[in-house]
């Protein structure tokens, strides 16, 4: 796990993002977020050379949190648990 990330689980994210975005479709979201854990544990890195941000590149391309956000560090962010045994 990244450091000073918040962690959660896939399908806890999931329920929290579709809590703040009704508009957004479970199957969207879940097949975004499942694509960026699969690039994660196949090593993609940012083009910068960071390890990619899942939450964040789920929506904005395969990317680091810096190059997301222009932010240093993150601070109350999420990130999902990437544990090798989940699905």
């Amino acid at each position: 796990m990244k450091s000073r990330f918040i962690a959660i689980a896939l399908d806890d994210y999931i329920e929290k993002h579709l809590r703040a975005n009704p508009e957004v479709s479970r199957e969207g979201i879940k097949a975004r977020l499942e694509f960026a854990i699969a690039a994660h544990r196949a090593g993609k890195r940012c083009s910068c050379g960071a390890e990619i941000w899942i939450v964040g590149s789920a929506e904005a391309g395969l990317s680091c949190f810096t190059c997301i956000t222009g932010e240093t560090h993150p601070s109350n962010d999420y990130e999902i648990t990437t544990n090798q045994s989940a699905a």
